[in-house]
């Protein structure tokens, strides 16, 4: 059955998403405050992609964001240094009854949106629907779906249908866990971004190409596998295992298991590494330094879980950007994760049970 679905955000994740969605006979519209990288003509955008999906994809174009509304099923793919600016003021359009889930979520923005517009189903996804990026001739490539997405929900809806519309959409690959912190911890981007770009920041800086995968070397893999282990030390407080970063690679890539640089060894043998950011001004810092490294470590914090390589981590990225990261994220007070009990507290605001109307 063909659905409408939305998607806020045309950059590489959005783009894949409508790719897919138009592959399986689903009819999405885009929507983005720029739409820098698709080709726009009246109210149609297209682009062009290869790996996964080959061939021109063409979607409809929304010219306002309140045509939203108008569709029962949004996914947003916005990165997370745009959820104030961007997504803060679509709160004021979405309506009751619709379905937004948030693609990769970062700091619990599910949870701030059904706490700010009553009657809408929440989702959150823990991470993306696949790795993908533009090339240098402007083609889309995209790898191939991931096996395995952890997603929680808020809302009027049973957990089940939630969990059913995302199938019907993006077809069996979602886990329902029963609380929204299970997906949201389970995103390793944070960790993974940070240990790939601190020892590349002069690369950065200078703008060089530079293969993400290629670079991975040992001493990338043990910083990462550090920062993975406070990650999950932060979950556990929460009473939530979570599969390592080694384990979410293996699925994501479909390569074998084993030490995290001889695993990005094949990514890149297959063909899977993009390059690494050619720039300081990137999503992997500014997005998750302040909504993913310092979340963690506020949960750490409420939690009493010591994360010394994270907050030295982050620590280092405010030194070099000269910037406080930690400020960045406005969803640390909005969601109230400071003084006596704000753990527990979170944790009983992000039960898959709990209705909007009581968050």
């Amino acid at each position: 059955m063909t659905s409408r679905v939305a998607i806020v955000g045309a950059g590489p994740v959005g783009c894949a998403a409508a790719a897919f969605l138009v592959q399986a006979g689903h009819a999405p519209a885009l929507w983005s405050p720029t739409g820098g990288r698709v080709r726009r003509h009246a109210d149609r955008a297209s682009f062009v992609c290869n790996g996964a999906v080959n061939g021109e994809i063409d979607v409809e174009w929304l010219a306002s964001p309140d045509r939203l509304a108008e569709f029962p099923v949004v996914l947003v793919c916005l990165p997370a240094d745009a959820y104030g600016s961007v997504l803060g003021p679509l709160n004021a359009i979405w309506q009751p009854g619709q379905h937004l889930i948030v693609s990769g979520a970062l700091s619990l923005a599910p949870l701030w949106i059904a706490t700010a517009v009553p009657g809408v189903q929440a989702s959150g996804w823990g991470t993306t629907l696949t790795t993908t990026h533009f090339q240098a001739d402007g083609g889309l490539h995209i790898n191939p779906l991931r096996g395995r997405i952890d997603m929680a929900t808020l809302g009027p809806m049973a957990p089940s249908d939630a969990r059913q519309s995302c199938v019907d959409l993006f077809g069996e690959r979602f886990v329902l866990a029963d609380n929204l912190l299970a997906p949201t911890l389970a995103n390793i981007n944070p960790i993974a971004h940070a240990a790939e770009v601190i020892p590349n920041l002069t690369r950065m800086d200078l703008g060089e190409a530079w293969s993400l995968f290629g670079h991975f070397t040992a001493v990338v893999g043990r910083m990462a596998d550090s920062l993975d282990v406070e990650r999950r030390a932060v979950a556990q407080a929460f009473g939530l295992t979570l599969p390592s970063l080694r384990q979410h690679y293996a699925r994501s890539y479909h390569v074998p298991e084993g030490p995290l640089h001889t695993m990005a060894a094949e990514i890149t043998r297959r063909g899977m590494s993009p390059n690494g950011p050619a720039s300081l001004q990137h999503r992997y810092v500014l997005e998750d330094a302040p909504f993913g490294l310092a979340f963690l470590e506020a949960l750490g914090r409420a939690t009493g879980v010591d994360t010394p390589v994270l907050s030295a981590s982050l620590t280092l990225l405010e030194a070099t950007y000269a910037r406080d990261f930690r400020a960045d994220n406005f969803l640390l007070d909005a969601l109230g994760l400071s003084g006596e009990g704000a753990a527990a507290a979170l944790l009983a605001r992000c039960a898959a049970s709990t209705s909007v109307a009581s968050c």
